[in-house]
């Protein structure tokens, strides 16, 4: 009874990663296409990005001193 049922959720699992599968790779082709009609169109791949996101991400980065900043000042005093 227990080998029958993980049979089951065997199967059933592997019909899932199967559409999940399927769904990558139609989706995988039109990116693809895309990026053949950028490319005919001339347009760079990299720069071709929505610009309200790159100020986003600009905020979102922390600007973190070096750890090895104290080093250095200490360094610094010693040698001068």
């Amino acid at each position: 009874m227990e080998a029958k049922k993980t049979k089951i959720n065997l199967e059933t699992d592997r019909t899932r990663l199967l559409n999940k599968k399927n769904s990558l790779i139609a989706k995988k082709k039109e990116l693809r296409a895309e990026i053949v009609v950028l490319n005919a169109a001339n347009v760079p791949i990299r720069n071709h990005q929505d610009p309200f996101l790159r100020s986003t991400q600009d905020k979102l980065k922390v600007k973190r001193s070096s750890p090895f900043d104290s080093l250095k000042k200490n360094f610094q005093r010693v040698f001068t």
